[in-house]
């Protein structure tokens, strides 16, 4: 597994243990776990859309000889509303999943975070709403 797939499922963990999220089930974008159709439970899609590895001296303020690797990532959480339900309630869940992202978040790498406004998934016929961050982090070692 790659320094981004942990960092993000280290905060995926995190807003898990969110007791307003309980009844969302999340599960990896091209995961072995299958989407149900039709949607029959909150479900919470996790991507990572982008991604960045730099090399160079990082040391800054700390060291001219720290040296180190420089991940960046965008990730994507689409968040799906049970067809059943319209919607209800996919509003407050990722409010609630934006706002857990600084609990979950105890290495403080997310740099911005942002929520979409609701969508129709043709495909699913499904509404969803996504939920957008990005994080930074460095792995550094001594030159």
């Amino acid at each position: 597994m790659n320094q981004i797939e942990k960092q993000v499922d280290r905060i995926i963990v995190g807003l898990k243990r969110n007791a307003e999220l309980d009844k969302v089930r999340f599960v990896r974008e091209y995961g072995s776990h299958k989407i149900e159709t039709p949607i029959k439970s909150v479900i919470a899609v996790v991507s990572v859309t982008d991604t960045a590895q730099s090399k160079s001296y990082i040391g800054g303020y700390l060291s001219s000889s720290i040296k180190g690797e420089e991940y960046l990532a965008r990730v994507e959480i689409r968040v799906y509303a049970p067809a059943e339900e319209n919607g209800s309630g996919l509003s407050e869940i990722v409010s609630e999943m934006l706002t857990g992202l600084k609990k979950a978040d105890n290495e403080k790498i997310v740099t911005e975070s942002s929520a979409s406004t609701i969508a129709f998934d043709a495909d699913l016929n499904a509404i969803y709403r996504t939920l957008s961050f990005t994080i930074s982090f460095c792995l550094c070692e001594e030159a």
